[in-house]
């Protein structure tokens, strides 16, 4: 009867650290669920989302999802579906470390932290032009138990920065960065990406040689379609405050407290 209830206690000790069950986790020393440390109901449910880990299967997969259709200008709050996943092709600019955020219960260690991958269309674009797509606490120990290669941020920046990359995972609009988007607050000065939109959690990678130019969106291009987007929004009565008002709806939504905090100028946003 002992060793019977050992064997049933035994997921929970290991706090669901499985390749089934990996709801809880342990981060900072302590249990980390699915929602984090958040307290806002709208922060738990975008923790819930962040913190998926179980790999898309082909039908799960919005094939009309591409890098080009992410970073296209135009108001996107609603232009995917976060019950879909994606496969897309893009250049790694960057691979850093994320801040310290509620998803991850405010882990401070880098590899309990999320790793953030700034992908772009083609060679020379600019910040705003970029999609990020992360790897999670969780997808970084299912990854590091089916093959050799770690997912830690530092491995990932040595292999694949300056590459390109087939990257697959869950959609996912980070409400939290609506202001700080080219497409939901078209010329922002303080704009750091193309959208909202991202690709996270990751599930998988693969390096792919340099795409063929069907796979490239010139920067030049994409930066006047942005800068006349931005120009077109000023041109219609009340739209530069409807947008700023959705925007700071959403801000609200987070508690002070909930924001991410980098950890340190130049870190992961």
């Amino acid at each position: 009867m002992k060793a019977a209830f050992l064997v049933l206690l035994l997921p929970f000790v290991v706090l669901g650290q499985t390749d089934s069950n990996l709801d809880v986790i342990t981060l900072n020393h302590r249990p980390c669920p699915l929602q984090g440390d958040a307290k806002s109901p709208e922060v738990k449910a975008l923790n819930r989302l962040k913190g998926r880990y179980h790999s898309p299967v082909t039908s799960d997969i919005d094939p009309t999802v591409t890098l080009t259709a992410m970073v296209a200008p135009g108001d996107d709050e609603n232009r995917f579906n976060t019950r879909s996943a994606a496969t897309i092709t893009g250049l790694v600019l960057k691979v850093m470390v994320g801040g310290k955020e509620t998803c991850n219960c405010h882990a401070t260690a880098a590899d309990e932290r999320d790793t953030h991958i700034v992908l772009a269309p083609s060679e020379g674009a600019e910040e705003i032009e970029t999609v990020i797509v992360e790897v999670t606490p969780r997808t970084r120990l299912l990854h590091e138990r089916s093959g050799p290669d770690a997912w830690t941020t530092d491995a990932l920046k040595r292999k694949y920065e300056g590459k390109w990359v087939e990257v697959t995972g869950w959609l996912l609009f980070d409400m939290e960065h609506i202001g700080q988007a080219e497409n939901t607050n078209p010329g922002g000065a303080k704009n750091w990406r193309a959208t909202c939109w991202e690709v996270h959690p990751v599930t998988s990678i693969k390096p792919m040689d340099t795409p063929p130019d069907s796979f490239r969106l010139a920067s030049t291009a994409l930066r006047a379609m942005q800068k006349s987007q931005a120009a077109h929004v000023d041109l219609i009565p009340g739209r530069r405050e409807f947008l700023e008002e959705r925007n700071e709806k959403y801000r609200r939504r987070f508690a002070e407290d909930e924001h991410d905090e980098p950890e340190r100028e130049g870190a992961a946003r």
